[in-house]
């Protein structure tokens, strides 16, 4: 049996059509389909025990829905195949994969995934959480009214260029020291993709063991105009000059105000200082 879950607050999610038409085609396989609504499940343990060894767990969403997921199961012993339906806005995750499957088969990659500890809280993460500039746009992107595309990414993030003023950094890779001025976005990576297909990262990968702390620094609101569509493709860090890339397993990013953060997507308010372990093992 499948046991399909969707989040009611995702774009998709709001789509009785869209579902409909999800169950419709792994019906069609000769496989029986029960539908949950994942924010009805009050305790995730006792609903994963309940499965049967050999059903499937199919989520449907992006990014963020995946995100509050894994942070839920991680650790639970969860025997049971897990897989994703790619659904979501941003589908950075899905990306970062270089599949065009429909359904893909997510469960090795949600094994070993890095750890972000802020304002007493930790958090683990797929593809990159940063502080600055992103979460900036991140909060503008979430707060916007009408449905997120990419359209309202580029929006956004050009209104962010706009109002974000660039600050002071001090910061650590596996304990050893930096400061910067200027910064614009301090990103932890562990993957290229983030904010709906931007490759701020190339070289990363998650099935590597070092994370990959992307800055972007001392360049003016000008040239960070000109070289935004760069990003796209990856080619913005030929830019020594503003951009730096250093790769590690242990980081802790400070800024010398309070400013914004985003999580796989996710915005979080106010912060001045993180804390990045590379991966958290659970098995």
């Amino acid at each position: 049996m499948d046991v399909l879950l969707y989040n009611p607050l995702s774009r998709n999610g709001k789509n009785p059509k869209f579902i409909d038409k999800i169950v419709k085609h792994i019906e069609k396989e000769g496989r029986t389909v029960r539908v949950w609504n994942i924010l009805k499940i009050g305790s995730v343990d006792a609903f994963i025990t309940k499965l049967n060894a050999d059903d499937r767990v199919i989520i449907v969403g992006g990014d963020g829905t995946l995100n509050r997921l894994v942070n839920v199961i991680h650790g639970l012993s969860f025997t049971q195949d897990l897989d994703m339906y790619q659904a979501g806005t941003g589908n950075d995750f899905m990306r970062s994969l270089n599949t065009t499957d429909h359904v893909v088969s997510i469960k090795p990659f949600i094994i070993r995934v890095p750890q972000i500890q802020f304002n007493q809280q930790k958090r683990l993460f797929l593809n990159g959480a940063g502080i600055g500039l992103d979460g900036y746009i991140a909060r503008l992107i979430n707060q916007a009214k009408g449905k997120k595309s990419r359209f309202n990414y580029f929006k956004n993030t050009l209104k962010g260029f706009v109002l974000f003023k660039p600050m002071k950094m001090k910061f650590k890779v596996d304990g050893v020291a930096y400061e910067d001025e200027k910064v614009w976005l301090a990103s932890v990576m562990n993957s290229p993709y983030f904010g709906g297909g931007m490759k701020i990262a190339p070289d990363a990968n998650r099935n590597d063991d070092e994370l990959h702390l992307v800055l972007v620094r001392k360049i003016s609101k000008f040239m960070l105009f000109l070289i935004f569509p760069t990003i796209y493709s990856g080619n913005h860090v030929k830019f020594k000059k503003w951009i730096k890339i250093y790769r590690g397993k242990h980081f802790e990013l400070e800024f010398e105000k309070e400013t914004y953060m985003q999580i796989d997507g996710d915005d979080e308010y106010p912060i001045k200082q993180i804390k990045v372990d590379a991966y958290e093992d659970k098995k």
